[in-house]
């Protein structure tokens, strides 16, 4: 008798699943498809009929605060990602200062650099313009003392200063000197034979 009664529980049991369980899961589920191909969200409406069930409720509170809590953490990694990327950006903000300036003072050498470069080579140029003039005068007195006689180039020479004589004396060949200091007094002679070979050290 009991085996039985466990049969037609059994029985019972089975006709529920087969015949009203499974067929009304597979009709919501259609109709689910159904409806979410024809555009409703019937996800959206399944969730909001089954927060306001008193159980099922507090399942969604869990879900909404382990999502509450991700969405915390998440937006705590973005801060502390975005201080780290500004600190990254205001250094290499403050480097980029530290270069111009830099370029600014190496500019500011190369100008000076140029302007000193700019002033040596006017000096050159100027002393380049002397040393002309100056070998111009002593070709023109060279020449001048060339046509003289040596009598009359020994009777001027220690007249003149000492560096214009030097000067004269140097600018003419050996053979022409030795003849001015020739006919040059001893003492006039011993002085400016002194001073050519002194110069010529």
């Amino acid at each position: 008798m009991e085996t039985e009664t466990e049969k037609q529980e059994f029985g019972k049991f089975q006709w529920f699943f087969f015949v009203i369980f499974i067929p009304m899961i597979f009709t919501l589920t259609l109709v689910g498809v159904i409806l979410s191909v024809a555009g409703f969200d019937v996800l959206g409406k399944a969730k909001s009929t089954l927060k306001e069930i008193p159980v099922v409720e507090k399942l969604f509170k869990e879900e909404e605060d382990t999502a509450a809590t991700s969405q915390v953490l998440k937006e705590e990694a973005q801060k502390e990602e975005m201080k780290k990327l500004e600190e990254t950006v205001e250094e290499q903000s403050v480097m980029i200062t530290a270069l111009e300036k830099d370029l600014t003072n190496k500019e500011k050498e190369v100008q000076t650099l140029t302007q000193e470069i700019s002033s040596l080579e006017k000096q050159l140029e100027e002393i380049k313009n002397t040393e002309t003039e100056t070998n111009n005068q002593k070709k023109d007195i060279s020449s001048l003392y060339d046509n003289m006689s040596s009598k009359k180039a020994a009777e001027i020479i220690p007249n003149l200063s000492q560096e214009d004589a030097l000067l004269i004396l140097t600018s003419l060949d050996d053979k022409q000197v030795a003849d001015i200091l020739a006919k040059m007094t001893v003492e006039d002679a011993v002085k400016y034979t002194g001073l050519l070979s002194s110069n010529e050290e």
